[in-house]
């Protein structure tokens, strides 16, 4: 075996299998040698590219012709990104004690003792540095699209007190604003149409004109909504990945849009602009952003005659969201649904049948969700195991169906609730199915380090067969894996 096509292009190689994982690896050390550790961004960078380096070439056996030119681009690609993830996170911001602005209100819950407004700050005379999104704590009641006139106290966003604890900085940097106002005063001036108000007249139509379990689901389906109570429900049984905007969701669009505009000549660049413009009707979720990013990533191959690995698109558009806002590396939505992803599309590096890979997926995506998930509430249910088998293709089928059915309720044809019937049904169902589950197996699993560390063992194995290596090799690349746990650990990092 010499490692070469007839082309010279690169083989079974993670620069010709997965190059973006060496950047995703590049990144993500980077963020955390330098956020988390405290490590200068010399020593930090030196370090995140020695150990992407060392993954490309424990995974090398034979290079190619055209290896040297992949790797050029890779490390140039990785340098370019940890500069602009260091001068977001070293970039010292500067709060004025006061502020008195105008904008439009993105989004308005209650949160703890305060309502939350996200306010979008349109420019004034007094510039701010960075983000023009501001969270705003009020006590009036707001919509989003709402023009509202505030002024107030400006609030640093809390740190976390010890690990495993709510981390206000973290939480709002993630999502794109600076800091917090504590107003004084606050006005509707006006109601200005976008997004916003789109998403909330489509919610109020959603609530008032479907039956309760449908509206619930099509809420978080379409906007990004979670109702309460199917929140616990999903909650207790392991499966609220389906009730966030995901992957899942995206592709069931993509899909969608694929059959019914089969033969038309701008068929891609029609998709492009729908998958978008869910994206930002469901919230613009992190997750749903990298969903959005790795299908457009798959869209411009197919429009470039390039189909792409899955994988190597995940690591692509993770990295792509890291550089432009690291801080999104702590969101906890992002990280569980970037494992997953990245988890289910090295599936297709084992040399198995379709039926072993399905029967794999299920307890993996436990796995993979499951370490995120220990770590942040504390224990991840067992029923998941079992649930996921068939929650998975249950809502893929569903959801779609139940979009479809809901219509005519929501555009007020008579009867139209009669149409949403049998979806509401099928909901209720799944509903007994997954507490009887529940109740079956109540067992729950807590955070431990034997969790996270074999979680680690079973990814870090995955992705380096996703990333070519061979068999030995990739069990090279668990056993580095193990090392890393065992320094976490020892470190008191975890």
């Amino acid at each position: 075996m010499t490692g070469y096509s007839n082309s010279g292009s690169i083989c079974r190689t993670p620069l010709g299998e997965a190059p973006a994982f060496a950047l995703v690896a590049s990144c993500s050390i980077f963020i955390l040698a330098r956020a988390d550790m405290g490590i200068h961004a010399a020593p930090a960078a030196l370090l995140s590219l020695v150990a992407s380096a060392g993954w490309i070439c424990l995974g090398t056996v034979y290079p190619a012709k055209s290896s040297s030119s992949v790797a050029i681009a890779v490390l140039v690609s990785s340098i370019l990104a940890i500069a602009c993830i260091n001068a977001q996170i070293s970039r010292g911001e500067i709060y004025p004690k006061s502020i008195e602005a105008e904008g439009v209100v993105l989004s308005d819950r209650r949160m703890g003792f305060n309502r939350i407004a996200v306010v979008f700050v349109k420019p004034g005379p007094r510039k701010i540095t960075g983000s023009r999104k501001y969270v705003v704590k009020h006590n009036g009641e707001l919509r989003p699209g709402d023009i509202v006139r505030f002024s107030g106290e400006v609030e640093e966003f809390k740190r976390a007190a010890e690990p495993r604890k709510f981390d206000e900085l973290l939480y709002w940097r993630a999502r794109g604003a600076l800091f917090s106002v504590r107003t004084r005063k606050i006005e509707v001036t006006g109601r200005e149409f976008g997004v916003p108000i789109v998403r909330y007249m489509l919610g109020e139509r959603i609530k008032t004109r479907l039956p309760l379990r449908t509206a619930g689901y099509i809420a978080a389906a379409w906007l990004g909504e979670r109702d309460p109570d199917l929140a616990l429900l999903h909650s207790n049984a392991g499966t609220s990945h389906i009730l966030a905007v995901s992957g899942v969701h995206v592709m069931m669009a993509y899909a969608i849009l694929w059959f019914l505009l089969r033969g038309l000549k701008y068929r891609l660049y029609i998709i492009s602009v729908v998958i978008w413009l869910y994206a930002l009707l469901s919230g613009a979720a992190p997750s749903a952003l990298r969903a959005a990013l790795m299908l457009q990533f798959v869209l411009a191959g197919k429009l470039l005659g390039e189909s792409g690995g899955s994988f190597n698109g995940a690591c692509v558009a993770s990295c792509a969201m890291m550089t432009w806002n690291p801080w999104i590396f702590w969101d906890v939505g992002w990280r569980m649904s970037v494992l997953c992803v990245m988890a289910i599309t090295s599936l297709n590096s084992l040399d198995t049948g379709i039926r072993t890979k399905f029967f794999i997926s299920s307890p993996l995506l436990w796995l993979a969700s499951s370490m995120q998930a220990a770590w942040t509430f504390g224990f991840v249910p067992l029923a998941g195991l079992i649930i996921n088998f068939f929650a998975v293709p249950f809502f893929g089928i569903l959801i779609p169906a139940a979009s479809v059915l809901s219509l005519p309720a929501l555009i007020e044809l008579r009867g139209g609730r009669y149409f949403a019937a049998p979806a509401e049904i099928c909901f209720v169902m799944w509903e007994k199915f997954s507490n009887n589950v529940t109740y079956l197996i109540p067992w729950k699993a807590d955070f431990s380090y034997p969790l996270v560390t074999s979680g680690v063992l079973v990814l870090a194995y995955l992705f380096a067969r996703a990333c070519g290596f061979r068999v030995s090799r990739a069990y090279c690349a668990t056993g580095a894996g193990a090392i890393f746990m065992a320094y976490i650990i020892l470190s008191g990092t975890l």
